[in-house]
This record gives structure tokens, sequence and C-alpha cells, in this order.
């Protein structure tokens, strides 16, 4: 479900990373940040010790969970290769599900049901790193179906 208009950034990461300067022109909104991080990780040949514009700014949004997940969710759809959705999971989307993932567990596994791609997308997370057994266990199950053929496997990426 795409929303019919943008997504503001919240208003306090608007000010500290959209206005100064050298910030991206135009991105104000979730769904142009996910396009620019998108853009930005299109394959494994940046500098892994180097963070884009969009990488810090992505990393601000914990403060905001439902923005978040309106990014993940965002860059899910859009995502043109495994690799994306693999820095999706093991980050932006890990660090919802373990910092706030009573809050949005509902939703994604609301979205797992409708979404082949949540799924795949869900078998990136290390589980592990969920210290709630409770909520392990639902990501556990959300992801069930895609697991034999989900990012460590090596298998396409689902349509979006």
């Amino acid at each position: 479900m795409t929303p019919s208009h943008p997504t503001p950034l919240p208003p306090d990461l608007a000010t500290r990373l959209c206005e100064p300067a050298g910030a991206p022109e135009g991105v104000h909104s979730v769904e142009a940040l996910a396009d620019l991080w998108l853009a930005e990780h299109l394959s494994d040949d940046g500098d892994p010790e180097e963070a884009s514009w969009s990488d810090l700014c992505v990393f601000e949004l914990d403060a905001h969970p439902e923005v978040l997940l309106a990014f993940c969710l965002r860059a899910l759809r859009k995502a043109s290769n495994a690799w994306q959705v693999g820095l999706l999971a093991a980050g932006p989307l890990e660090e919802l599900i373990c910092t706030h993932g009573a809050d949005v567990i509902d939703r994604i596994e609301d979205q797992a049901r409708r979404s082949a791609r949540v799924r795949y997308a869900l078998t990136g997370i290390w589980s592990q790193n969920i210290e709630d057994e409770g909520l392990r266990a639902r990501i556990e199950a959300a992801r069930s179906e895609a697991m034999e053929a989900g990012l460590d496997t090596g298998a396409p990426l689902p349509p979006a």
C-alpha cells in the first residue's frame, strides 16, 4: 500500500540533516530518502567505512519507529537487487525490530503475509539479536515460508 502523498521526515531530522550545507536538495520525505538510499547502495562497491548522507539520516530515524518502518517498506518495494535488500535487512530493518519490535510487529507480520519480498527481507535478520523471545518467535514465523529461498541461499529477489 503506497501513500497517496509523501511522508515528511520528522521536523527535528529535517532541521539537523536536510538543511545543512552539503545535504542533497529535495530530500524532505521518507520516499525521497528511500530513493536516495537505494541509489547510493546499488552494489557492493562503496567504502564500508564511509557512511553516506542517506546512511546517517536513516540512522537518525531510529528515534522515529513509524517513520523508520515507512522507510523500510518503501525501500523494500523499490529495491532493484538482493544486495540492497540484504543491507536493509541487516541494518535498518533489524535495528527497527530489535529496538522497537513490540511497537511494529503487528504491521511487519501483516506486510509479511502480503509480500514475498518482505518475507525474503526478514530472512536477512539475525534473529539471535532479538532479545525478546516472543518477538523472535513471531519474526521466525513471519519469515518461515521464505527461509529455503531467502537471502542466504542466493535466491533471486522476489517481485515487489
